[in-house]
């Protein structure tokens, strides 16, 4: 077994073994040592190399699946900054949830004026707080954030009585006092970016239950992100999220983020490089990584080795062949209503 940090990175090209070499055996130790993780799985090799080793070590299992939404378990992105709200730490979810307008708008629009992601991104933040403050707990979903879209306008009467210096106000008149026209290209562009989730429907339905529950993760917890190019932001989020938890809680997780170049860049990345979080990252080229996080990523980590200087052939193990994923729930959602909202103003 190799000497290893709390944060390393592992730079190999492809057939030089950094998986089934490096990171494999690193996943077994963390699992007889009964340590929390979180697997980036794009490939599909983590989960059906290693799930029947985390059931025989009692570990609960969890699958956020975006490529194939009928094996997955649900994640709402708003409700681990709801409850923040709820528990009175509301500087703390109005970061969380200003953090998912981040991931969801970034990059968008690169050859444009940024004006309008930024604009959305603010939106977004004021619709969510209104979901906080006024919702009730089954409403707090991005379903409820596309309707509120859809009903903007009604909103006005709403925004007319808050306190200029409300959190719901600085983020959201800019939208809402805005002349027709930028009204309407602000919320085409939030609008876009919420379809490629409520479009798909089993992937929507995952995304208004909470199985993965963020708050209430017990020990010996294992967590399986297969993403998809088109919404890979939603892994992001549940990174950005289950890094701030684990920190707050004091729940440590270990991070094997396997190629992880192919994910957009990451908001909580720099935070777990400098709280020494526990992680195992790859990439076949450093320029990539340079490219996503700046010149200076690469001294960052506490190590970095090349998977072809270091692999023993001894270590290198097989792929495994489990296919027992989870089969999705139905999830049936509850909206808020911006009608009944503006009838109690």
């Amino acid at each position: 077994m190799i000497n290893m940090n709390h944060t390393n990175l592992i730079i190999g090209k492809l057939n030089t073994y950094k998986t089934t070499g490096i990171l494999f055996p690193e996943v077994s130790k963390a699992i007889k040592n009964g340590e929390n993780l979180f697997i980036l799985d794009n490939k599909e090799e983590y989960y059906r190399t290693f799930q029947e080793e985390l059931d025989h070590n009692h570990y609960t299992t969890y699958v956020f699946h975006l490529e194939d939404a009928y094996h997955s378990h649900s994640f709402n992105p708003l409700m681990t900054p709801y409850q923040y709200y709820q528990e009175g730490k509301k500087d703390k979810a109005t970061e969380m949830i200003k953090n998912i307008a981040l991931e969801l708008f970034q990059g968008d629009n690169v050859n444009s004026d940024p004006f309008w992601s930024n604009t959305a991104s603010n939106y977004f933040t004021a619709l969510a707080l209104i979901l906080f403050k006024e919702a009730k707990k089954p409403e707090v979903n991005l379903g409820s954030i596309q309707i509120m879209i859809s009903q903007s306008d009604q909103l006005k009467t709403y925004f007319d009585q808050l306190d200029v210096l409300d959190p719901i106000y600085i983020s959201g008149s800019a939208t809402v006092y805005a002349p027709s026209e930028t009204k309407a290209s602000i919320i085409s562009v939030l609008r876009q970016k919420l379809n490629d989730f409520c479009v798909r429907e089993q992937l929507f339905q995952n995304l208004l239950g909470n199985e993965i529950c963020l708050n209430q993760l017990k020990e010996k917890c294992a967590i399986f992100f297969i993403g998809n190019e088109k919404v890979n932001c939603l892994g992001n989020i549940l990174i950005d999220q289950l890094v701030e938890v684990s920190l707050d809680h004091h729940v440590p997780f270990t991070f094997f983020l396997d190629d992880f170049c192919d994910m957009p860049a990451l908001l909580a990345f720099e935070k777990m490089l400098q709280k020494k979080v526990n992680m195992f990252v790859t990439t076949r080229y450093p320029e990539e990584l340079e490219e996503k996080y700046g010149k200076l990523i690469m001294g960052k980590f506490e190590r970095c080795i090349n998977s072809v200087d270091v692999v023993e052939k001894d270590n290198v193990m097989k792929f495994g062949n489990c296919h027992e994923y989870p089969k999705a729930k139905e999830h049936k959602g509850t909206y808020f209503s911006v009608e009944q909202l503006v009838s109690r103003s």
